[in-house]
């Protein structure tokens, strides 16, 4: 059995400028471990949602949300489940002209491309024959997804004060008092998270907030109790946030 649930696949073949895209998939993660192995095309694989350990080249590191990596045909790569929230990513398999020069790179997507990422995603049919006006959506993800795309090698893992800022805004602190317990001022802490992760204070507690936000949709029986299990007083003031953060309502959301 697959260790993972296709949500939607599409087998396509678009050429553009010695890029060859060959399939686009959305994929669930089950509770198995994905052993390392290698394909004779590249993947791309953005995690959407939810928490997972990705091995590249016998190096393990956590991904969340946002965690985006570029693996060249022939590398070796695999999954271990971590945290209490199964993954949800987009994968891409494509080739392109020049392989010899494309390296492991690893990127971090901020909060408010992602919630480009899963409007334009919920216009791409789950199966099926796509019809011409389905194309534009796929290209502007592909577009997305490889704009700006960088040329290091995969970095070491995620700076330990990262670590850190990430678990003092598990609690509801004000931000500033989040800064000062890090040992920071909010504004120099602001400048070196988003020199080491692309994204301020502010943007990464909206990132774990949604992932809690997910993480009670797919278990509470309505996403009033959801809302209260994030931690919102207000269902209303949630179901606005929660659009602003994935550009759908928690309902559209809740599988």
């Amino acid at each position: 059995m697959l260790a993972w649930s296709p949500i939607l696949v599409q087998q396509i073949e678009i050429h553009a400028l010695g890029f060859v895209l060959r399939k686009l998939q959305l994929n669930r993660h089950r509770e198995a471990e994905v052993a390392p192995h290698t394909h004779g095309y590249a993947q791309l694989i953005l995690y959407l949602t939810g928490e997972g350990v990705q091995t590249i080249r016998g190096r393990r590191r956590n991904a969340r949300a946002g965690d985006l990596f570029v693996i060249p045909a022939g590398t070796p790569h695999g999954f271990a489940l971590h945290g209490h929230s199964r993954p949800l990513c987009l994968v891409l398999d494509y080739e392109v002209e020049d392989a010899t020069r494309l390296r492991a790179t690893h990127r971090l997507l901020p909060p408010a491309q992602l919630n480009v990422l899963h409007t334009l995603l919920a216009r791409v049919p789950a199966k099926g024959r796509l019809t011409l006006s389905d194309y534009s959506a796929i290209l502007a993800v592909v577009a997305l997804l490889l704009d700006h795309a960088p040329s290091t090698t995969l970095p070491p893992p995620e700076p330990r004060v990262l670590e850190k800022v990430r678990e003092l805004l598990r609690t509801p602190a004000p931000l500033a008092k989040i800064a000062r317990a890090a040992g920071y001022h909010p504004d120099h802490l602001n400048r070196k998270l988003k020199n080491e992760s692309g994204i301020g204070l502010r943007a990464l507690r909206d990132q774990l907030r949604l992932e809690s936000a997910q993480t009670a949709l797919r278990s509470a029986p309505t996403v009033a109790e959801a809302a209260a299990r994030a931690g919102f007083d207000d269902p209303n003031y949630f179901a606005r946030w929660f659009r602003q953060q994935t550009g759908l309502t928690p309902t559209d959301w809740k599988p």
